[in-house]
């Protein structure tokens, strides 16, 4: 797959995710927006990051998610990763590193 066309599956995925959310929090919800970045996060945003990557990356390998469809395009069990700034995993063992990288950063940014 070219770069250009994962971008745009990305963008597509981001936009209607977005969406999704936006209509969900307009409902009462109260769904958090992916700290995509760590340059200007606080602690507690660093700290949520790595409970995202954790929490996500153990339910990828629990419920066997497919990362890639037919076309070997990514799943959104794939893309959602990428939504937090993550790498896309392409396989198991790229979700367990994410589950170990995930894991260290809430270790690391644990509310006192």
């Amino acid at each position: 797959m070219k770069v250009r066309d994962a971008a745009k599956i990305f963008e597509k995925y981001d936009r209607k995710t977005t969406e999704k959310m936006a209509e969900h929090n307009r409902g009462g919800g109260s769904v958090r927006k992916p700290v995509r970045s760590t340059k200007n996060a606080s602690t507690a945003d660093k700290f949520d990051r790595g409970n995202f990557a954790y929490r996500k990356a153990s339910q990828a390998l629990t419920q066997s998610h497919p990362l890639k469809n037919d076309k070997g395009e990514p799943t959104p069990a794939a893309l959602q990763f990428k939504r937090w700034g993550f790498p896309v995993p392409q396989n198991q063992d790229d979700l367990r590193k994410l589950k170990a990288l995930g894991a260290r950063l809430k270790e690391r940014y644990k509310p006192k």
